[in-house]
């Protein structure tokens, strides 16, 4: 029962990934706003949107899980929600042109974060229940290497032949995200996970975190920049942008495919090693990035294969230490809060960078260079976590 319970955990998560890339902010609705005619500065929002969102409403939902053990009725919930935002974008790109669709897809988004959001929160607790420390990370990283490959069965086709996607083809995309929500929900429906709080009572402002939760929201702070500097790997090399896109999304899923078990089996040793080791591997890419002249189409995606690399270790470094470093409810509250944490400081970087770069006569990538090297050596600060 147990290893079925795997099993469906590993297919629901690399299904959910192939969905979450079908209906990304960053490629199809960006797409698919263009080819409805909406207004531009909607296009801008949509990666704010998406991110934050679905961060930002954790720390109440981790509030509000206080009082509701049952997580997989609330992970259940998000992934309805979720998948049925999908189908209102579907149903606005149908009927809908202009600002009237995009206004009607950027507000379903927002309802598809706080769904996120959700299942972000409360998927943690059924992983952490289904699989113990030790065979956490090698989960996730199952997961990552699946999607991996979906990625590459998915999105190459879909940007190799990009000049045939009309917003008819661009509306069968989503409805097969809608589709593929749905089936992670099917796929996922057995696993059943209660958490018990000692605490039931007392307000959102009244939890108090011990200083492992605190370390914990500043080091992944820093480490924001392994995926903050991903856009200037091809802003580097502007000239060529179209013809980098469906390289470096080849190179993403490659990353994820090669690199996500060996993470995960690292990680499950210790995740405070996995985040020094792709910090250093991102501190690499981006220093390539910086002291290479060289234009070849190879040499960037290289770079950005290596910053991928990296990026899924950071990622799943920071989700098996949340996952093994509490447990029960403290679990889901530094998650959380954590979440929360984090939704805020992309957005107070993200802003800082877009006021800095302008005004500033060399690449801001030096500046995330020597963050990301600061990150590093604040892992030295982290409570061990097995």
């Amino acid at each position: 029962m147990a290893t079925n319970k795997k099993q469906r955990l590993i297919a629901g998560l690399s299904l959910n990934k192939l969905a979450d890339l079908l209906i990304s902010t960053k490629t199809t609705l960006t797409a698919l706003l263009l080819a409805l005619g909406a207004p531009t500065w909607m296009i801008g929002w949509l990666v704010p949107i998406r991110e934050s969102g679905a961060l930002l409403p954790q720390a109440l939902i981790s509030y509000y899980l206080r009082q509701h053990k049952a997580r997989h009725h609330i992970w259940r919930l998000g992934i309805v929600t979720q998948g049925s935002c999908v189908v209102a974008m579907l149903l606005a790109a149908l009927f809908l042109d202009g600002a009237q669709a995009g206004f009607a897809i950027l507000g379903a988004l927002i309802m598809l974060s706080i769904g996120r959001s959700a299942c972000s929160l409360t998927v943690k607790d059924m992983e952490a229940d289904v699989a113990k420390k030790g065979e956490r990370g090698g989960l996730i990283g199952m997961a990552s290497t699946l999607s991996g490959v979906a990625t590459l069965a998915v999105a190459l086709p879909l940007f190799i032949f990009n000049d045939a996607l009309d917003s008819w083809a661009l509306a069968g995309i989503i409805g097969l995200s809608a589709v593929i929500f749905f089936c992670t929900l099917l796929c996922m429906w057995p696993i059943k996970t209660s958490i018990e709080s000692d605490d039931a009572s007392g307000s959102l402002f009244s939890v108090h975190f011990d200083a492992t939760v605190y370390k914990f929201i500043f080091v992944r702070g820093l480490f924001v920049h392994s995926a903050l500097v991903a856009p200037y790997f091809m802003i580097q090399k502007g000239d060529n942008a179209s013809e980098l896109l469906p390289v470096y999304i080849a190179a993403e899923a490659l990353a994820a495919l090669l690199s996500s078990i060996v993470w995960g089996k690292i990680a499950d040793k210790s995740a405070t090693l996995t985040l020094q080791m792709a910090g250093g591997l991102a501190l690499a890419a981006c220093i390539g990035l910086l002291s290479i002249t060289n234009d070849s189409l190879f040499v960037s995606a290289g770079l950005f294969f290596v910053l991928s690399i990296a990026h899924a270790g950071v990622r799943t470094g920071r989700k098996t230490y949340s996952l093994d470093v509490k447990e029960g409810q403290e679990r889901t509250e530094l998650v959380g809060f954590s979440n929360t944490a984090i939704g805020l400081i992309l957005l107070a970087f993200g802003g800082f960078y877009a006021l800095l770069t302008p005004n500033i006569s060399f690449s801001v990538v030096y500046i995330m260079a020597s963050v990301l090297f600061v990150a590093m050596l604040a892992t030295l600060i982290l409570p061990k976590e097995k």
